[in-house]
């Protein structure tokens, strides 16, 4: 027996098996993994379970000796039907051994005395038996060892189809319809002569397919013996109605015992059983993962069957499981093997009724994980598996046990990271509902691998598994940069940059970014450093001495190292390209230009301004390098007119040409054509006599470019190469100043300094200058100056003169008296008359040719004169009416007042008094106070014009000035006298005496007229 401290031992075992470092409940932690659970089922009094299989929920219990009893926990609820109303099956022989497919509805049973055979069929709440039994062979000395049902692969419609194996050896298949054998026949009749020969016994058949059971063409069989395990692969023909498998065996039929793949195990006294766990890899993949279980007297043979490889999985992968028995009880003999064993995913579970014992072995470590001694219930009898179901049932020999398994894999992951499985460690450290858990194990997983990795110095691969681990950041950089080789450092690096995220870890990301680039600048240095000292050593030898000294090693040496450095100037510029670093990039530039400008490395500054989209940076850097065409090449595609206009002066004087063909191709709305003026004059300075510009400048022309600065150097560009084209430009514009889209001024002095007087003419005359035009016209010809002479839109007298310098031109010049003549005559010069040009001519010149001309103008005058004079005439005679006109009118005044109107002098109402005056001025006065005021200023004029005369005359203009004055009041006094008495002298009359005396006073206003403003400086108490 297994003593106290033992049990001890195994449960302290357990419990650091279970034990989580989550920190989660520890009574929870301790709970174990496989918990039991009777059933409630209430047998018969003396009734015994001897054996139990279970598939599809359906229940088969062999009762006593010769009893079956059918239960299903679908049928009813399980608690509440009594014992007695299931029904009992008896078979007529005692039972042996007790079979079920995996559906639930098929029962065989062999019996121990007469070895028969029997079949059951089971429905709902019925098990019936088929009293007919079965005989294989004609021996009666078969014994069915074991079945294997093949329907899982084989989809058949309403057969059954199944391997039946017989201790002698012999096999057997079987299509069983709704309980009756339709066909059997013995299929490797060959195995049964092996088993004889070697004195060995069948144990167990196991048939299935190699992969999937979609695949149903690859099938392998593995039979197990008390000596050894067989085993066969083949293929069948599925589409076949019976007879599967003696065409498989046939690929056999001839192989003796050396010829069969198998592997020998010692013999004991195990009571040998097969068990499985089978289950889908995973619910999307067809592949079946497949555990395989076999009791022998050396240990428990286990094997995980690898659908890839399923004979390495049997034939070398095995592995022989200890059983743990006590070496004491094993040296008494006291302890057996265990009598049934039932596989879950990563635990065995054996049974030991000689000790009321179950043990759980960890089949990933071999264990032990748990032992179970409390089978009070009863005495253990075997284990059940439901594969369809996915449930582990076990029987004692009074109750049937549920066993319920919590959280198997929360510690075989642990095993399996210890075991350095780490894939399989990855795939059982999952907990679907502790996604926190899940990660905890998963990186305590990363970090155990990744050191394994760097043990074995696999630092790229353990590089990229550190960044997922729990390892602190700084031991890993610790190790890694203690490294020759600083590239597994780099990747460790872009590893852990790739977990960042950017909302929270900015700082970080930028610091590993910046890190990075120096990591790879430094390495790049290096190699280009070495690439590059190579290269000069070759350079300096001789050719005969370097094709000797350079072996091939060294060439292959060199090849590598360039290829290196192209292979990590490849990776640095992928890294520059990840998504998770663009805005460190970008807010970080000028920390990059820094560190790329001080390693040197141009091309990759290139390609980093080029990735931030620093095309102004990159232009520059081709620039420096004198890259011309990679410079015009990145500005090309650009919308960025601003550096156009910028780095064209420098390019159009390297790539003339191209340049100005992409100016082209940009040349639209927005497009600012004057911006190129810079590169154009530079264009000119580099290559005086090239028309690139001007063809350029005919491009603008046509797709109506109307910018003035164009225009202007487009004349410029005439005036250089083709002048014959600038009458015809200046003539197609149009003659309106505000219209034109040239500076005519600029054109006029481009064609004065190159002497174009054609279009100089021209241009005078558009901007008004026809004198100009004139005298510029007739250094060409006579008819070009006419024209500009007749069609100036000016005055008579400035047309005049224009034509005057034309016949001076004439006559000057050549004395051409016929085209004076024909200046005289033509219609456009009436305003030019041959007095005008007689004073051109020499004194001396004859005037035989001008005799016509002088008469008529002779008499043209003359006729003028005579028609002045009747003019004059007529024109005396109408001033002399006009003067009658006025007289009559003179005393003739219409005037309306009102009556309250009052004088402007004495401020009385104006009607009081006969006589009063009206002025238009609006002042009115009484007869009276006008004419004492009249007398007032007589006196005080005559008074200051003593005072201006000299001093040496003073007595004889005071005579003059009291004689004058007194003449004047006293003439105002008798004309006052004779209008009061109302009689006129004889030789007047009363209207022109009144005439006299308004001549005298009211020839204008008093106090607004002449006299008044000429006593404006004079104080108002002298003429009061």
């Amino acid at each position: 027996m297994i003593t106290d401290d033992d049990i001890n031992q195994q449960l302290d075992i357990q419990a650091q098996q279970t034990f989580r470092a989550d920190g989660s409940d520890p009574v929870t932690d301790l709970e174990p993994i496989f918990l039991k659970s009777e059933l409630p089922w209430r047998f018969e009094r003396n009734t015994k379970i001897n054996h139990l299989v279970v598939s599809n929920n359906v229940f088969i219990l062999h009762l006593n000796d010769k009893t079956l009893q059918r239960r299903c926990l679908d049928d009813i609820p399980k608690d509440t039907k009594p014992a007695s109303s299931f029904q009992d099956v008896q078979i007529p022989d005692t039972i042996n051994k007790v079979f079920l497919d995996p559906t639930g509805r098929l029962v065989i049973v062999s019996t121990r005395d007469k070895r028969d055979i029997y079949i059951l069929v089971s429905a709902a709440y019925t098990l019936k038996l088929n009293k007919k039994s079965i005989r294989l062979g004609n021996s009666s000395s078969f014994v069915l060892a074991s079945v294997s049902w093949c329907n899982r692969f084989l989809q058949t419609q309403n057969d059954v189809v199944a391997l039946l194996a017989g201790q002698d050896g012999s096999i057997y298949e079987l299509s069983i319809r709704d309980g009756e054998v339709i066909f059997s026949i013995e299929v490797y009749p060959v195995f049964k002569t092996i088993m004889e020969g070697n004195q060995d016994t069948l144990t167990g058949i196991y048939c299935d397919v190699k992969s999937a059971y979609e695949d149903n063409t690859n099938v392998f069989v593995v039979i197990t013996t008390q000596k050894a395990l067989y085993y066969f692969e083949h293929q069948i023909d599925p589409s076949r109605k019976s007879d599967y498998f003696s065409s498989f065996f046939a690929f056999f039929r001839d192989a003796s015992l050396p010829d069969l793949k198998y592997r020998e195990f010692p013999s004991g006294n195990a009571q040998s059983e097969i068990q499985l766990f089978v289950k889908r890899k995973s619910p999307q993949s067809q592949l079946l993962n497949r555990q395989f279980a076999w009791i022998t007297g050396a240990g428990l043979f286990y094997t995980e069957i690898d659908p890839i490889n399923v004979q390495k999985s049997f034939l070398e992968r095995s592995r022989i499981i200890d059983y743990h028995i006590d070496k004491s009880l094993q040296q008494r003999d006291e302890e057996k093997p265990p009598k049934s064993v039932a596989l879950t995913e990563f635990h065995c579970l054996m049974m030991f009724p000689n000790e009321n014992q179950i043990r759980a072995v960890c089949t990933v470590n071999e264990n032990i994980v748990m032992i179970d001694g409390s089978m009070a219930s009863g005495t253990p009898v075997c284990y059940a598996r439901d594969q369809i179901r996915d449930q582990l049932w076990a029987c004692t020999d009074a109750h049937v046990l549920r066993y319920t398994i919590k959280d198997e894999r929360r510690d075989v992951w642990r095993v399996f990271m210890h075991k350095n499985d780490f894939q399989k460690a990855f795939e059982t450290c999952v907990i679907l509902d502790d996604p926190i858990e899940t990660t905890r194990r998963q990186r305590s997983i990363n970090s155990r691998h990744a050191d394994h990795l760097f043990n074995e110095k696999k630092y790229s691969l353990s590089s990229s598994i550190y960044a997922t681990s729990d390892t602190s950041f700084e031991d890993v950089t610790l190790k890694f940069f203690a490294l020759r080789d600083k590239e597994p450092l780099r990747e460790y690096l872009q590893s852990v940059l790739q977990f960042q995220k950017p909302s929270t870890d900015s700082t970080q990301i930028t610091i590993l970014t910046l890190w990075l680039t120096d990591l790879f600048l430094n390495e790049l240095d290096e190699l280009r450093e070495t690439v590059s000292s190579t290269t000069i050593n070759q350079m300096r030898l001789p050719t005969k001495t370097k094709s000797s000294l350079q072996s091939t090693d060294e060439t292959f040496d060199e090849q590598n190292r360039k290829e290196k450095f192209d292979d990590i100037r490849r990776k640095f510029q992928y890294f520059l390209r990840k998504t998770e670093i663009q805005p460190c990039l970008r807010e970080h530039r000028s920390a990059m230009y820094d560190l790329l400008s001080s390693h040197g490395d141009l091309d990759d500054l290139i390609f980093f301004a080029e990735h931030v989209q620093d095309y102004e940076r990159v232009i520059l850097l081709y620039l420096e390098r004198e890259d011309y065409e990679k410079a015009l090449k990145t500005l090309e595609p650009l919308n960025d007119y601003h550096l156009f206009y910028k780095y064209s002066p420098t390019l159009i004087e390297k790539l003339p040409e191209q340049l100005i063909n992409v100016w082209k191709k940009k040349y639209k709305e927005g497009f600012d054509t004057k911006e190129l003026l810079p590169a154009m004059i530079a264009y000119s300075r580099a290559f005086p006599i090239g028309k690139a510009v001007l063809d350029f400048l005919k491009f603008c022309l046509a797709r109506g470019c109307i910018d003035k600065s164009i225009h202007n150097y487009l004349l410029s560009e005439y005036i250089k190469f083709e002048p014959d084209q600038i009458m015809k430009y200046l003539s197609d514009q149009k003659e309106d100043l505000s219209s034109i889209t040239y500076d005519p001024r600029y054109a006029l002095r481009l064609c004065i300094d190159h002497d174009l007087n054609e279009e100089c003419v021209f241009l005078y005359q558009l901007l008004g200058m026809y004198e100009e035009a004139v005298e510029t016209a007739l250094q060409v010809n006579i008819k070009l100056a006419k024209d500009c002479a007749s069609t100036a839109p000016i005055n008579d007298e400035r047309k005049k003169k224009l034509w005057l310098k034309i016949a001076s031109s004439v006559i000057t010049q050549g004395h051409d008296l016929n085209e004076v003549m024909e200046i005289l005559k033509s219609r456009d010069t009436d305003l030019l008359k041959i007095e005008d040009v007689l004073p051109l001519f020499p004194d001396f010149e004859t005037i035989d040719q001008f005799k016509k001309p002088i008469i008529e103008s002779l008499e043209h005058y003359n006729l003028r004169l005579t028609d002045l004079r009747t003019e004059m005439k007529e024109a005396s005679t109408s001033i002399d009416d006009i003067r009658v006109d006025l007289a009559k009118y003179r005393t003739r005044c219409i005037a309306t007042i009102d009556s309250n109107e009052t004088c402007s002098l004495c401020e009385q109402v104006l009607m009081l008094q006969p006589v009063f005056y009206i002025f238009a001025c609006g002042h009115y006065f009484h007869g009276d106070c006008l004419f004492t005021y009249v007398r007032r200023l007589m006196n005080r004029k005559d008074g200051e014009n003593v005072n201006e005369a000299n001093r040496s005359q003073v007595a004889n203009t005071e005579q003059k000035v009291d004689k004058n004055s007194t003449k004047r009041i006293e003439t105002i006094n008798r004309l006052q006298t004779i209008i009061a008495s109302g009689i006129a002298p004889p030789s007047r009359d009363m209207d022109s005496v009144q005439q006299e005396l308004d001549d005298i006073v009211a020839s204008q206003c008093i106090l607004c007229g002449e006299t008044a403003v000429d006593c404006l400086d004079q104080p108002l108490k002298a003429i009061q």
